[in-house]
């Protein structure tokens, strides 16, 4: 199983923030945002990761994901045009091949213990494309989704002025290998770009979409504003405190086996004393 992690967004509403440096490298609480995601995926028993990134960051990304650890476990791919979601994933597309793959927004993040698990399900049942949504207090900004009591995906409209449900999609998929067949012979929207909704869309009619709410257990954080990046942090503090470090990525190589313990001791080494000491004190 592959995963695709898509960053190229301009984040302008986070400037002047982000006139540094992309948004999933701003720090939530004590890591770059793009670790929680890399360590879900991981987690979840994906092998590869292809991180679509602008040309700006792409030598900040080599450079954070430059220990051993991640040889041939980690791809970037710079997105030269900005032309919606399905045009950054196409460039993932000899990456992935002829696997399916793990989709992810890379300004997503999920704190829940055992998230890794419910996607780890997600993986072994999908049988088209799976999405995760979550039930929000403002669905009109975000992609809702319809579905029924077996999970069935009706319908997804985005940021609809009367939403069908409280549902938001939230931007982590799993998909079969058409889809990438799928984003191939798409044509520009009336926004002019190419949007991974209408892969989707076309799955739902063929009623091969299936949703996974996520529990009200699991909190999904927003970080498209300050106040939001704030909170963010604050929340992955508190949860740390009661639950050990979340979102470290040589954590999750090392649980899943795919790194040994060698590898692991070395690759933390460089780390503060005090984070160091949090990591060992969550094996």
């Amino acid at each position: 199983m592959k995963g695709v992690i898509l960053t190229a967004g301009k984040a302008t509403r986070l400037r002047p923030i982000t006139d540094c440096y992309g948004k999933v490298l701003v720090p939530i609480y004590d890591k770059p945002m793009i670790f929680y995601g890399v360590s879900l995926l991981f987690g979840a028993g994906v092998d590869e990761i292809a991180i679509v990134c602008n040309e700006s960051d792409y030598s900040t990304f080599c450079k954070l994901f430059s220990d051993e650890i991640y040889s041939n476990r980690i791809s970037f791919f710079v997105q030269k045009e900005a032309l919606g979601t399905a045009h950054a994933i196409r460039y993932a597309k000899d990456f992935v091949g002829e696997d399916d793959f793990v989709l992810l927004f890379g300004d997503n993040i999920f704190v829940m213990k055992d998230m890794h698990t419910l996607l780890s399900k997600a993986v072994k049942d999908n049988a088209g494309l799976t999405l995760f949504a979550k039930e929000v207090q403002d669905p009109q900004r975000f992609g809702v989704v319809e579905f029924d009591k077996d999970n069935n995906v009706i319908s997804i409209e985005e940021k609809p002025e009367h939403p069908k449900t409280n549902f938001a999609s939230t931007g982590l998929y799993v998909c079969n290998n058409r889809a990438m067949k799928e984003i191939d012979g798409l044509k520009k929207s009336p926004r002019g770009e190419y949007e991974f909704t209408d892969v989707i869309v076309k799955y739902v009619k063929e009623k091969k979409v299936k949703v996974c709410p996520l529990p009200k257990k699991c909190k999904y954080l927003d970080t498209g504003t300050f106040d939001a990046l704030l909170e963010c942090s604050n929340f992955v503090k508190k949860f740390e405190a009661k639950n050990g470090l979340f979102g470290c990525v040589e954590l999750e190589l090392y649980r899943s086996g795919k790194i040994n313990k060698k590898q692991f001791e070395k690759s933390i080494s460089h780390y503060a004393k005090d984070y160091k000491e949090r990591i060992m004190n969550s094996l």
